[in-house]
């Protein structure tokens, strides 16, 4: 990523697995690429052009570590670990509205400012599994403004490769945890 952060132009980048190439875009104020369309065949681009999808940092941080774990199983374990890791929620947070609505296990976001505007997400979950999705949301979204999760879209799902590892169920309600984020984060804007 470090060659990358010096290049000023839009560049185009070849996806691993047989996907087909992107274009990406450096934002001109920060060190970062964002996705800006797939090539097709024959060297067109298919994209939007004028709206940029940028990932905030951290979020960017972790979808570069996953993408880098060539293993489905690796990837997996990995949620494992980052759920051992999430903290616990008091049980005085787990409340209706704190609630994913359409998850197979249960579980709670609180999403909340810190004295930067910035959010600070807590979660929790009765399975593991989900606890870790739960946890990757949060590391990943912690410390991005509202704004930037209001409009950030859920292709970095895909992004993350998580897809052979988790029922369509599960994926499901990852999608559901990411909606009331976004949800909760546009009540703070």
């Amino acid at each position: 990523i470090m060659s990358l952060a010096s290049r000023s132009a839009p560049m185009s980048v070849s996806v691993r697995g047989g996907g087909s190439p992107c274009v990406l875009a450096r934002s001109s104020s920060l060190r970062r690429y964002s996705f800006v369309g797939r090539i097709r065949p024959g060297g067109q681009r298919r994209g939007v052009a004028s709206r940029v999808f940028s990932l905030p940092s951290n979020l960017q941080s972790l979808v570069g570590a996953f993408q880098m774990v060539p293993d489905p199983m690796a990837r997996y374990k990995q949620l494992l670990f980052m759920a051992q890791k999430l903290p616990a929620m008091d049980d005085v947070h787990k409340v209706d509205q704190n609630k994913v609505e359409g998850c197979v296990s249960q579980v709670w976001v609180i999403v909340n400012l810190d004295e930067d505007g910035k959010l600070k997400l807590e979660a929790d979950s009765d399975s593991q599994l989900t606890k870790g999705l739960a946890a990757l949301l949060c590391k990943g979204l912690t410390g991005a403004t509202p704004d930037e999760v209001v409009t950030l879209e859920p292709t970095f799902i895909e992004q993350l490769g998580l897809k052979q590892s988790l029922t369509p169920s599960r994926s499901n309600g990852f999608l559901n945890m990411f909606r009331l984020i976004q949800k909760k984060a546009a009540n703070l804007a």
